[in-house]
């Protein structure tokens, strides 16, 4: 039996831990956020230590400082659950070897979406909907009370924490030193927190915080690229009418339609009509930073007697600005033709004039936006939201598959710098692509942890 260590109880760390102990490896667990939640986060809205996200980096105007959220469930603990494929163009840029793991014969992604469709009905439920959408598959449920959850491997780990198999400790680590004996974990403050050397180390903390350790276990400054989705939304009101489908929960999406000419999938969810009769849509768009438009932000880890610090400098070229600001004109058009409604702006800004939305501050959050609405008496009129660049917690490709220099992963998600280190989570993407990536994720986790 090994005994392997895994820095970050998040989504994908959490996945691969349960995994391997299936596996009959012993794993140890270092999270440094707190383990408060048990639960989906939607199930409980009381605000508790830790639910805020931490922030490790510095950046520029152009990357949101939004924070990650670090506690042990991680994202897991307040996802959608939506459960999609890389779509053919970003997954052809992966390794040929990953491609066929993914989503050749028997691949990853076929088995998942099995595994998943068995267990949750949201994957395949085919409630009618009167607009041309794609069902959007959700490993979720919704349970007494009308109780979101969404798959989470947190679920699953209090056998092997009993038997002993899995353990979990509350740590920051900041190095991992290889000795003869095997791996050890240093914190922030310079201790040693294992006493007994891990066969292996698997870095699964983000796709930033990944990056942040490895620079300070070779004890050198690197750059490597870093992006994240961008995602902007209108909520709409509308005149009394029929429903494009029955309301059932607030995080269970009625479908999405591809615009993948740019770059984009826009989902869409109705919610419950107002006293006044009028009808509420949510339509938001999910956006790549396509690399054959721009090229990715930089993220710099600076070292230095010790420590290393993180830096972003964001990167949008011309064309990808040009995308955005297309698709906030294309997510309007898209409502008004399905909803056969002429649909105005509620606020008539000089941004909605001149059709330059990137880097726009006069959007709102999704609360202000529906808040709005319910205030006016107008109809047939919507407001934006937007989830700034780098807000998305979609942060990825910091140390991609397949790529070159110290930060790179071989096709076996190990670290070309230090055997034995391996990293998963959208960090290790080759590239992001539209698609939320849970799916990808996971997959990933299941494959390392089935071949250590």
């Amino acid at each position: 039996m090994s005994t392997f260590c895994v820095v970050g109880g998040g989504l994908s760390g959490l996945e691969f831990a349960l995994y391997s102990a299936i596996q009959g490896n012993k794993i140890v667990i270092y999270e440094a956020g707190p383990d408060l939640r048990k639960e989906h986060v939607h199930c409980d809205t009381r605000v508790l230590q830790g639910d805020e996200k931490k922030v490790h980096w510095t950046a520029d105007e152009h990357w949101a400082i939004g924070g990650i959220s670090e506690r042990l469930g991680g994202r897991s603990l307040c996802y959608h659950g939506v459960m999609l494929p890389l779509e053919p163009q970003a997954l052809a840029s992966w390794p040929e070897v990953w491609q066929q793991r993914l989503n050749g014969h028997d691949g990853l992604y076929q088995r998942l979406q099995k595994e998943f469709t068995g267990k949750y009905p949201e994957m395949t439920r085919q409630q009618p909907v009167g607009m041309p959408l794609i069902h959007a598959p959700q490993a979720a449920v919704v349970g007494e009370n009308a109780a979101f959850s969404s798959y989470s491997p947190l679920y699953q780990l209090e056998p092997f924490i009993r038997d002993g198999v899995i353990r979990i400790e509350r740590a920051t680590v900041a190095k991992v030193e290889k000795k003869p004996e095997g791996f050890f974990l240093i914190d922030q403050e310079g201790r040693t927190v294992n006493p007994l050397p891990f066969d292996k180390c698997i870095l699964s903390a983000s796709a930033l915080v990944n990056n942040k350790i490895i620079s300070t276990s070779l004890e050198k400054s690197t750059t490597a690229q870093v992006t994240d989705h961008y995602c902007i939304g209108i909520a709409v009101k509308i005149g009394q009418g029929e429903r494009i489908a029955q309301y059932r929960h607030e995080m269970l999406w009625h479908g999405f339609s591809e615009h993948h000419d740019l770059n984009a999938n826009i989902f869409v969810v109705e919610r419950p009509n107002l006293d006044s009769g009028d009808r509420i849509l949510l339509l938001m768009a999910v956006i790549e930073q396509n690399p054959h438009q721009s090229e990715f932000s930089q993220l710099h880890c600076h070292y230095s007697q010790g420590q290393t610090r993180l830096e972003i400098q964001s990167h949008h070229s011309e064309a990808g600005i040009e995308n955005y600001n297309r698709v906030a004109r294309r997510i309007v058009k898209f409502a008004s033709e399905q909803l056969s409604a002429e649909l105005v702006p509620l606020f008539d800004t000089p941004t909605e004039q001149s059709g330059a939305f990137f880097g726009s501050t006069e959007s709102t959050e999704i609360e202000q936006a529906l808040a709005a609405l319910s205030e006016t008496e107008q109809s047939n009129v919507y407001t934006r939201f937007i989830f700034p660049y780098g807000s998305y917690e979609h942060e990825s490709c910091t140390h991609p598959i397949g790529g070159t220099g110290d930060i790179a992963l071989t096709n076996d998600l190990e670290l070309t710098a230090m055997p034995g280190v391996y990293a998963i989570g959208p960090g290790a993407f080759p590239r992001l692509g539209i698609a939320n990536p849970a799916l990808t994720i996971y997959a990933l986790s299941r494959w390392l942890a089935s071949h250590l």
